[in-house]
């Protein structure tokens, strides 16, 4: 590890100090600097070490942080550039729906590559694979296992549900982790954009302490319905969990409203009401992990 030295920028949220002690390398910080007119000026401190491992998370502003990322990736060129983008921007926006429409995250993905970016690492992204189309190496974190662990000493009869049925693979391994059941909603959301819970496909809520687990929670409409969904049907509390708390359009007043008792989430994405836990170690597992080929998974 001694000719690696890992960049923090801004949107790093403290993963940047965690990483380089986990790692045992040291650590800059990249300057920022913002002029009056809203344009923003990236300086690296120069090191000797050959492989820069550079965090940035590139949640709201999105561009901003994205592009203080393509910064730092060039002024560093030369060197070998792993960036480690926590949670990483457009990754929901995967497809086109009508003719004309670009599809977001490959842009960002060849901005990435464009910028000198030779090793990709993520946290759960929405789907792993639109972000194949990169030509470097790409390495996929899945903290769904450290943060069942972190949460689950917090009850006493749990049960794990997933907000749709794509995302049962994360709600498994949570309730695999916790030892304790799981399940999955199925919901209806209408040509508005509303949603509505049409039914569970088994799992026990009366009585039980519901973790309404999932891997992003932005609006918080869906979680909102689950939440009054299990209060309906006799749950004991109803608690939530997720990997990225990007939390926008009143998310936190919605969960408050329909009796959300806890919120857990990582620090891929900051939010100071809910109980984070820091990956950086997860991530630094990752490091020297990455597939030749393709993407490699944590099991």
């Amino acid at each position: 590890m001694e000719t690696m030295r890992v960049v923090g920028c801004s949107a790093s949220n403290g993963i940047d100090i965690t990483l380089s002690k986990v790692l045992g390398v040291d650590l800059v910080k990249a300057e920022l600097t913002r002029f009056p007119d809203g344009e923003i000026k990236v300086k690296v401190p120069e090191f000797k070490e050959k492989i820069a491992v550079i965090v940035q998370s590139t949640y709201f502003p999105q561009e901003k942080n994205l592009f203080e990322l393509v910064l730092a990736a060039q002024a560093l060129k030369g060197k070998h550039i792993i960036a480690i983008i926590p949670y990483i921007a457009y990754a929901r926006q995967n497809r086109s729906f009508s003719p004309g429409e670009a599809v977001s995250i490959n842009s960002v993905l060849d901005i990435i590559e464009c910028a000198g970016i030779k090793e990709l690492i993520t946290v759960n992204p929405h789907k792993s694979e639109p972000l194949m189309r990169f030509n470097g190496k790409i390495g996929i974190v899945d903290a769904a296992g450290t943060l069942a662990k972190k949460i689950g000493g917090n009850f006493d009869n749990p049960t794990i549900i997933a907000p749709d049925k794509g995302g049962i693979g994360i709600a498994k391994k949570a309730a695999s982790v916790m030892k304790c059941d799981y399940t999955y909603i199925e919901k209806h959301r209408n040509i508005y954009g509303s949603v509505s819970i049409k039914k569970t496909h088994g799992g026990n809520f009366r009585g039980n302490d519901i973790i309404i687990f999932d891997d992003v929670i932005s609006t918080g409409g869906t979680v909102e319905q689950a939440a009054r969904f299990a209060y309906d049907h006799g749950a004991k509390s109803v608690s939530v969990a997720a990997i990225h708390l990007v939390m926008v359009k009143g998310a936190y007043e919605k969960l408050q409203s329909s009796g959300i008792q806890k919120i857990f989430g990582t620090n891929t994405v900051p939010f100071d009401r809910a109980d984070t836990i820091d990956i950086a170690s997860d991530i630094a597992s990752r490091i020297n992990k990455i597939g030749t080929k393709g993407v490699s998974k944590e099991k």
